[in-house]
């Protein structure tokens, strides 16, 4: 589980520096392809230049968020979504531990995800410290289960407040969802989960591997719901 300390030391100009404008002219073929519809995306996202979107990391690394470096990458982006914030931006992959990253948005928060499962956030303002929820991938593997999460957060006076949950995870057939440069067929697990002052439902959408592809999870009673999406 990524913690407090990783999302608050992670080096912003890590993993990201890596990306670099691509010459759309010279690139291959497919490259092309997937360059066109990262434009069609990008105008949807961002408008017309996707280089105004914000001042964070994104702004500290030319080209980060361009077409042309999302074309070259697309394994390295995700579209993120609060509504409760009205949020709708890419976010860029800048820490990769094999299974856990951190995922910084061109505004500036930062998401951390173990396979997939929301650990972390900050920036948001009513952030995640910490939230652990094990054995929750292999339950959803499998089609669903229970568990219990514990969750970290901040009280006002900035003292540490852990809640525990009961979840239950329910298979909710198959979907189609749009990612933004394809359609996928994903089958669709809802996760319940009460505790005694709050309760909150999280969606998971996971391709023939088991891997979350799409997921809509809990942050805070603020910022509500984080919508995370592969290209």
């Amino acid at each position: 589980m990524l913690g407090a300390g990783l999302l608050a030391g992670c080096d912003r100009g890590g993993a990201a520096g890596n990306a670099g404008r691509a010459d759309p002219a010279g690139a291959p073929e497919a490259e092309g392809r997937v360059l066109g519809a990262v434009n069609a995306a990008a105008n949807l996202i961002f408008g017309s230049d996707p280089e105004s979107a914000g001042s964070g990391p994104g702004a500290l690394i030319p080209g980060a968020f361009t077409p042309e470096a999302v074309a070259a990458d697309p394994s390295a982006y995700r579209i993120i979504q609060i509504n409760a914030l009205g949020l709708n931006e890419l976010g860029r992959v800048i820490q990769d531990n094999g299974e856990e990253i951190t995922i910084a948005l061109q505004s500036g928060p930062t998401a951390a995800f173990d396979q997939g499962v929301l650990t972390a956030t900050r920036g948001f303002g009513d952030d995640l410290l910490t939230i652990d929820a094990p054995g929750l991938l292999p339950i959803l593997r499998a089609g669903g289960g229970t568990l219990t999460r514990t969750v970290e957060t901040l009280d006002s006076q900035d003292r540490i407040v852990t809640s525990r949950f009961t979840c239950t995870v329910t298979p909710a057939g198959t979907e189609t969802l749009n990612l933004g440069l394809r359609e996928a067929s994903l089958r669709r697990l809802d996760e319940n989960c009460r505790g005694e002052r709050i309760v909150f439902d999280n969606i998971y959408w996971l391709d023939t591997r088991g891997e979350i592809v799409a997921s809509r999870q809990y942050v805070s009673p603020t910022v509500a719901y984080l919508r995370a999406s592969r290209l």
